[in-house]
């Protein structure tokens, strides 16, 4: 009996220390991840030296020198001087090496090339490019560095357009049917007032019967026109001054008109030539359908 017993008691035990080890092992729970909570990363305010180029049409000639506008901008609180420095790149280089129109640094000078700035001040600055007498036609480009004492170098880039101006004048010859009741002939071309090539630019225009007879009766028209975009680029920067100004287009159209009652049977021409103009169009309707409805 008294062997029973300590079996029993020994087995009471092992119960008991198979209960605490359940306990315990519930205590204790599973580790879970630790999520680890990352301050937000703050970026410094960017500042630096701003500069905008008044992109327009920039249109030249060989042998003429254009200027072309810009402004530079301090965007922070202090004062800083300001570089504007020609320069070309060796990419650029080797695109021009291999047929790329580029506008070398020797071409151009900026005036002032050197500005002091105080905080959040701008100011204007011309580019002046050279454009040597050899120059093919075509678009060239640029860069001007921005270089400051205080903060990184910028660069900008802005483009001319060379062209040679007709050597010839352009002949258009029509043929106008007998028993024709009115012909109107129409050459038109545009100026942007903003950036004229030249205040007398304009397109020469001649025109002559079947008989070799020049045709005077014709009228001059000029119209303006323009648009304003009111999404304004300087403001973006921040840039003061030209906020009324920098974004109003107007443009002027000129054109000669002839306007010929019962015109001769045969073949007529139509003689072109502009002068510092570098785009026009004409027109030549021979009887003309009056208030014609589309």
């Amino acid at each position: 009996m008294q062997k029973s017993k300590k079996i029993l008691a020994s087995g009471s035990v092992l119960l008991v220390a198979m209960l605490v080890g359940a306990a315990i092992t519930n205590a204790i729970p599973a580790p879970m991840p630790i999520k680890v909570v990352r301050p937000p990363q703050v970026y410094p305010e960017e500042v630096g030296a701003y500069a905008r180029i008044i992109s327009y049409d920039n249109l030249a000639k060989p042998g003429e020198t254009i200027v072309v506008e810009g402004k530079v901008h301090n965007d922070g609180n202090s004062e800083i001087t300001v570089e504007l420095v020609p320069v070309m790149r060796e990419e650029e280089e080797y695109w021009h090496k291999y047929g790329g129109n580029v506008i070398k640094p020797e071409w151009v000078s900026v005036s002032p090339s050197e500005i002091n700035l105080g905080a959040l001040e701008s100011a204007s600055f011309d580019i002046s490019v050279s454009i040597p007498s050899d120059t093919k036609s075509g678009y060239y480009s640029g860069m001007i560095a921005i270089r400051t004492d205080k903060y990184p170098e910028r660069i900008e880039h802005y483009s001319v357009q060379v062209y040679k101006p007709l050597e010839e004048p352009i002949i258009k010859e029509f043929s106008v049917a007998p028993n024709s009741t009115k012909m109107v002939v129409t050459v038109k071309w545009n100026r942007d007032e903003k950036n004229l090539i030249s205040t007398e630019g304009t397109v020469d225009v001649h025109l002559f019967d079947p008989y070799g007879n020049e045709v005077s009766q014709h009228t001059k028209m000029t119209r303006i026109s323009g648009y304003v975009d009111a999404l304004s680029y300087a403001l973006k920067y921040g840039m003061e001054g030209d906020e009324e100004t920098a974004n109003v287009h107007v443009h002027g159209q000129q054109a000669a008109i002839y306007q010929i009652e019962n015109p001769a049977s045969g073949t007529w021409e139509l003689e072109m030539k502009p002068e510092d103009v570098m785009h026009f169009n004409y027109d030549i309707v021979v009887n003309p359908i009056e208030d014609m409805k589309i």
